[in-house]
């Protein structure tokens, strides 16, 4: 136990870890006898599934809020603690992610087919509902 132990300190000194992942790694390398480990840490606090699900929000906030479901819940952190973690965040408008966007592709409307296209795929990509995407870069193409 003492061998996981220092190890799992060691991978924490690092970066954060999930309880799922830290329980993978410790069992890849130390066989399944390190339940006891993981429930230390987690006692300890050096293993918390929130400060890791926040650190990754606040990292890659940039990726948009379905994506980061995705990622959280593919990483084994329950749902409620995502769900909590990402209502926490203060979310930019659709508006102001396409005119960021715009702006950062030097982009002026009305907008060729090719670039609302492209916008579009962009911004479904961070989550944001398909029709009221439409409508905005509709708004967009008929200026």
């Amino acid at each position: 136990m003492n061998d996981a132990f220092a190890h799992a300190l060691k991978l924490l000194a690092r970066r954060d870890y999930s309880v799922a992942k830290m329980r993978q790694v410790l069992n890849g390398r130390f066989g399944g006898s390190t339940e006891d480990v993981i429930q230390l840490l987690i006692q300890k606090h050096y293993l918390n599934d929130r400060r890791f699900a926040e650190a990754h929000v606040s990292r890659h906030k940039d990726r948009g809020q379905a994506r980061l479901r995705q990622e959280l819940l593919s990483r084994e952190i329950p749902e409620d603690i995502v769900e909590g973690v990402l209502s926490a965040c203060l979310w930019p408008s659709l508006r102001q992610t396409l005119k960021d966007t715009m702006d950062s592709w030097h982009l002026r409307a009305p907008l060729r087919p090719r670039d609302a296209a492209r916008l579009f795929r962009t911004l479904a990509r961070l989550g944001y509902e398909e029709d009221a995407i439409r409508e905005e870069i509709e708004q967009l193409t008929h200026d």
